[in-house]
């Protein structure tokens, strides 16, 4: 049982491909910033996976923090 107003989501999967336009809009914070701050580079595709989403997170926190 969830809390009211809350829509359950899975947990997504390590091939399952995220969209930096999403994210963007998700987070509140501008696409270019996003790849900008996890070191994506402009030539970047404007999708990539879960599990490489994760592994630029990780290292912009461990280099961050």
């Amino acid at each position: 049982m969830g809390a009211a107003g809350l829509q359950e989501v899975s947990k997504p999967t390590t091939d399952e491909v995220v969209s930096l336009g999403t994210l963007a809009e998700l987070t509140g914070f501008p696409v270019d910033y996003i790849k900008r701050e996890l070191l994506l580079g402009d030539e970047m595709e404007s999708e990539m996976t879960m599990e490489e989403l994760r592994k630029k997170v990780l290292v912009y926190l461990d280099s961050n923090f």
